[in-house]
């Protein structure tokens, strides 16, 4: 086994604090081959393999090959268990990872052990399991800031939700953000004008979701004199042609992405940036600690996270009337903020693909379908879609895998509804589609979407409504989980609301025998939709627009002397 002279051990931790990677995996590979490696150096070169700019699947095999061999050489070397289980859950084969961490937590408790199985419990939509490891971390005050954005965002897909809860969760987490004061002190002084600029912050400006609802906001603040600048987190090699479009039609874009939380909110500061939206929220890649600066006079929170974020210096929240009641305002952190129809307008979807007939009439049978993100299909979908599918004979349902990740988790939900005694050819699984018409087309198999809970769809229930097919969704008890019913309202399709479980089934059985008033919605439902508020977005662009004009009109009013 390889021994390190003092002289190496130095150099390794030189290059390791520069972030020299390419420069570690070649002197690691100058002094030892596979066998003799330590498992220190094993673990290390598997690391540098991970972290260099420009990664090949190789890379990946590699360092996995790498972290396994370091565990087997050192048992007790948890974080080689932990990063071989990153990695493995990154190729889609972690079931021997999972089974060395199970063994690993009978020996006591571990927080990294937790973290990695959380980690592959998330890609199989275990979501409960997962919260519970989390908030076992925080009992033990073993959450950073990355942990505890994942604890948050999983929470609302958690069966068990409850917004009290989430809430007191949030606090707790809000303080894991925190700096020393005395850092404030170093930024810049901020002195605003009147002309209103604001700032969009997000990781996600590519081929995203976002983009489809900020487009025509965005002409429609310019519209409104209204200067935007797209404040990007996302690294340049990730960008793309959508990337691009929005630089086009932004007054600025500004490359955050390599720049320091601290760096950043001088940045922000000195572009006069009066309100900072975050897109975001506690999603990955967040950069919260950079709103912790308050380096906007105003701060907002809209359309990426839909929930509170319980940061402190996030001073609104944008709703409408009919996600967050008045007498629940005390369950968020900021202000709540309403628009006068809907919180999300499309822009339209541009496609060639058309709305067919209902496919019951051809098929004899009902098609449910659900394209909603796996993690989305929590056990209490499965459980009353089950009911559903037992009801109604020979009917069919159709999910779809929205990326490559949640593909992974389809056989198990697979094997939940096998639990429910429903027959796994009842069941049809797609798979993630780049296309977007492909992706379309399979509405044309569907005659009614069923939305998930607590956590619904917005924009495939958006798609799906543009296809021609309904989305029976139902009530929530918050923000996030009355997204489905907001849309619905906005159509006017209150009677694809339930009011609960029961009403839910009785809907699906009740919808699915009236094939008649299925057929004249698909005929109907797009141009219903196209007039609608759902893409009405030249109307929600000027209500956005005034909503924007009237905070910082107050602001200025208050702050002006």
């Amino acid at each position: 086994m390889t021994l390190l002279s003092e002289e190496q051990k130095q150099k390794l931790q030189k290059l390791y604090s520069e972030n020299k990677y390419l420069e570690i995996e070649f002197e690691i590979e100058s002094i030892s081959d596979f066998k003799s490696r330590s498992a220190f150096l094993a673990n290390l070169l598997g690391v540098a393999k991970l972290k260099k700019r420009l990664r090949e699947e190789k890379d990946w095999i590699d360092a996995r090959n790498l972290f396994l061999d370091s565990y087997n050489k050192a048992p007790d070397y948890i974080d080689a268990l932990c990063n071989y289980s990153h990695v493995c859950v990154k190729l889609r084969d972690y079931s021997h990872a999972f089974k060395e961490l199970i063994e690993n937590r009978k020996k006591g408790y571990n927080p990294k052990i937790n973290e990695a199985l959380a980690r592959i419990y998330f890609f199989e939509g275990d979501i409960d399991k997962e919260v519970e490891l989390f908030k076992e971390n925080e009992k033990n005050n073993h959450l950073n800031p990355t942990t505890a954005s994942h604890l948050l965002t999983s929470m609302n897909y958690s069966s068990n939700f409850d917004q009290k809860d989430y809430l007191n969760y949030c606090k707790i987490v809000d303080k894991k953000f925190s700096f020393p004061e005395d850092e404030i002190k170093k930024l810049y002084k901020y002195r605003f004008d009147n002309n209103l600029r604001i700032g969009f912050i997000s990781p996600d400006f590519k081929e995203h979701s976002i983009y489809y609802f900020l487009k025509t906001t965005f002409k429609s603040l310019q519209q409104n004199s209204i200067n935007i600048v797209a404040l990007n987190l996302r690294k340049q090699e990730d960008l793309d042609d959508i990337s691009m479009e929005i630089k086009e039609q932004c007054d600025e874009w500004v490359d955050l992405s390599e720049v320091n939380d601290f760096d950043a909110a001088n940045l922000i500061i000195q572009k006069k940036i009066n309100i900072l939206i975050d897109l975001c929220g506690h999603f990955a890649r967040n950069r919260f600690r950079i709103l912790k600066y308050k380096p906007s006079p105003i701060q907002v929170s809209w359309m990426g996270y839909v929930n509170t974020s319980g940061i402190k210096e996030l001073d609104y929240i944008i709703s409408d009337k009919n996600l967050i009641k008045k007498d629940e305002e005390d369950y968020y952190s900021e202000k709540v903020l309403r628009l006068p129809k809907i919180w999300n307008c499309h822009t339209g979807i541009n496609t060639n693909v058309s709305v067919n007939e209902l496919p019951c009439k051809e098929n004899k049978f009902v098609t449910f379908g659900c394209f909603n993100n796996s993690i989305k299909i929590s056990e209490s979908c499965i459980n009353l879609w089950s009911k559903i599918l037992k009801k109604i004979e020979n009917s069919r349902l159709i999910l779809k895998a929205q990326s490559k990740d949640s593909e992974i988790a389809q056989n198990k939900i697979i094997e939940k509804f096998e639990a429910n005694k429903i027959d796994s050819q009842r069941i049809v699984l797609e798979k993630h589609k780049k296309n977007k018409d492909d992706h379309l087309k399979i509405y044309n198999q569907i005659d009614i979407s069923l939305d998930t809970f607590p956590y619904p769809g917005v924009t495939t229930s958006f798609e799906s409504i543009w296809m021609g097919v309904p989305v029976l969704t139902k009530k929530g008890n918050n923000f996030v989980s009355r997204c489905g019913e907001s849309i619905n309202i906005n159509i006017g399709m209150n009677d694809f609301i339930a009011k609960n479980d029961d009403d839910y089934l009785r809907k699906a059985i009740e919808l699915s025998q009236d094939r008649e008033k299925l057929s004249s919605i698909r005929k109907t439902l797009r141009e219903k939709a196209r007039i609608s508020p759902l893409f009405d977005s030249e109307s929600f662009g000027n209500d956005f627009s005034n909503m924007m004009k009237e905070i910082w009109s107050n602001y200025i009013s208050k702050n002006s002397n």
